[in-house]
């Protein structure tokens, strides 16, 4: 277990590259987003996303993926092009977006099966230069034992996961505190699966002006 510390608005090259390092090792990595601090793995190798679920104890529930850019979602999932001009209005920011998977590059373990992903492209530069690095996709589950409170802070990530986490990086406290809003876009719905940060008439209000 190693800590170590940076900018929230600017993360240092070299924190980033030892965080993509250690993921590359197959590693587990906690760092900061903008809503609470997460769980950070290659979700594209079924040994990385089975650590997670180590991790966190975490059992028969789907993780949610960050992006390093809604190219990198588009590429992958399937979206209409109002689906697309909603993601613009959302990202970068605290709303996860469950997409049908056009092109599957991840586990069926990661989302048990479904062949839908909940993906997010935060507004914290930290996830999104790591998942940068490593094909545009990082895990983003909650720095948490599953069940326990998320992570507002390193200190709290480290009294529940420990020893269990290869590198923690401190960037101080998460902006927002609160998880992200979970969406679930299914044919022409938008089905709302968890209230977090971002109220749901917002995305309603949203949704109307688009479609």
């Amino acid at each position: 277990m190693k800590i170590i510390r940076t900018s929230y608005i600017k993360p240092s090259r070299s924190v980033v590259e030892e965080a993509v390092n250690t993921i590359k090792e197959k590693g587990v990595v906690v760092g900061i987003t903008d809503t609470v601090y997460g769980v950070f793995s290659d979700p594209t190798r079924r040994e990385c996303v089975e650590k997670v679920y180590r991790v966190k104890e975490r059992v028969g529930k789907p993780i949610p993926v960050l992006a390093s850019s809604i190219d990198a979602v588009t590429s992958i999932a399937d979206c209409k092009e109002w689906v697309i001009e909603l993601l613009y209005a959302l990202w970068p920011g605290p709303v996860t977006v469950i997409l049908s998977l056009k092109e599957s590059i991840f586990p069926e373990i990661l989302h048990q099966g479904r062949n839908k992903v909940g993906f997010r492209v935060p507004a914290a530069p930290l996830p999104r230069q790591i998942a940068a690095s490593l094909d545009g996709f990082v895990t983003g589950t909650s720095a948490n034992i599953s069940g326990l409170k998320p992570a507002e802070t390193i200190d709290e990530a480290i009294k529940q996961l420990g020893d269990r986490i290869d590198l923690y990086i401190d960037s101080g406290i998460a902006p927002l505190r609160i998880p992200s809003t979970v969406i679930e876009i299914q044919d022409n719905e938008v089905n709302i699966v968890r209230q977090g940060i971002v109220k749901i008439d917002v995305i309603k209000r949203i949704i109307s002006q688009i479609k």
